[in-house]
């Protein structure tokens, strides 16, 4: 079995943290992208200016809370190759206690840069990565995020628009698609508009001391973004559990017309005193329960 591949080094800083004090998610994304073109470097990807990896799907899974200052690495290894595509494990661990705190699955395509028309590895490189493929590490417990959502036992609301925006030259990457960080990003932002549906206000969280953590995050990625192109995030609820909640988002090219991307995602309230999850108070759970869509 070979070993995981560091790819990536780094510190958490100020900036990279949200208001519940941890690193954010949209940065873990940004260190794994930052890393990922090395890396594949390292296993053998020829370095040229026709073939590029597009995201096909992602799943994410926050294990452990990192913090300003802290020290983070990142590691990946290949866990399947087809002609035209490549799964990657990724692992984001503590530098200092090496304590695991998020894993990515990312499945991708070999693409054309310029057209992003399939193509198939060159050459040998494919015999080359399968020569590294890894066994993926155990799992505690089967993902929520991507599973079935259960069935309605309420009438179905309609998704709100929980943003609207435009695609900079900023958010995207070297191949002028959007960034996995924007990705991230967009998704993440959009759940604060859902708490506040919910009936977590702003006074309320402070005086509480009411927080939130995205657990898992399962995305799609069934047609491309890029700058200039304007997107609204449609929104609403898929489930209610005792701690958790799963958000549904939507992401519309309003500039093409095409369906961008889905993000199931499995949240909770998080206790910032206790730094641990709490179970959903039942005046939130009642505003909640009218607030979920049909999901497919």
């Amino acid at each position: 079995m070979s070993e995981f591949v560091t790819i990536f080094r780094d510190k958490v800083n100020a900036r990279e943290c949200d208001i519940m004090g941890h690193f954010n998610i949209q940065f873990y994304a940004a260190k794994v992208a930052d890393g990922l073109e090395q890396f594949l470097r390292q296993i053998g990807l020829p370095d040229s200016d026709e073939l590029s990896l597009q995201y096909q799907s992602a799943f994410s899974r926050y294990q452990g809370e990192l913090h300003e200052g802290d020290s983070l690495e990142v590691r990946a290894a290949i866990l399947a190759v087809g002609d035209d595509s490549v799964d990657i494990f990724v692992e984001i661990i503590n530098g200092a206690t090496r304590q695991l705190s998020s894993t990515f699955d990312l499945h991708c395509r070999t693409c054309h840069t310029v057209g992003g028309q399939a193509l198939f590895w060159p050459g040998n490189v494919k015999d080359a990565l399968a020569a590294r493929i890894t066994t993926r590490p155990e799992q505690k417990r089967p993902p929520t995020a991507g599973s079935p959502v259960p069935a309605l036992t309420v009438p179905p609301a309609k998704p709100f628009v929980s943003s609207r925006g435009t695609i900079n030259d900023w958010a995207c990457d070297s191949q002028g698609g959007m960034s996995l960080r924007q990705y991230y990003a967009i998704a993440s932002d959009g759940i604060g508009p859902v708490r506040h549906r919910m009936g977590i206000t702003r006074d309320m969280a402070r005086t509480r001391h009411w927080g939130g953590v995205a657990l898992e995050y399962s995305i799609r990625f069934p047609a491309p973004i890029s700058a200039g192109d304007i997107y609204s995030l449609r929104t609403g609820l898929l489930h209610l559990a005792d701690k958790t909640f799963r958000v549904g988002h939507r992401l519309h090219n309003d500039s093409s017309g095409e369906l961008a991307a889905t993000f199931d995602i499995v949240a909770c309230m998080f206790d910032l005193r206790a730094r641990r999850t709490m179970t959903i108070p039942d005046e939130i759970r009642a505003q909640a329960e009218t607030m979920m869509i049909e999901w497919s």
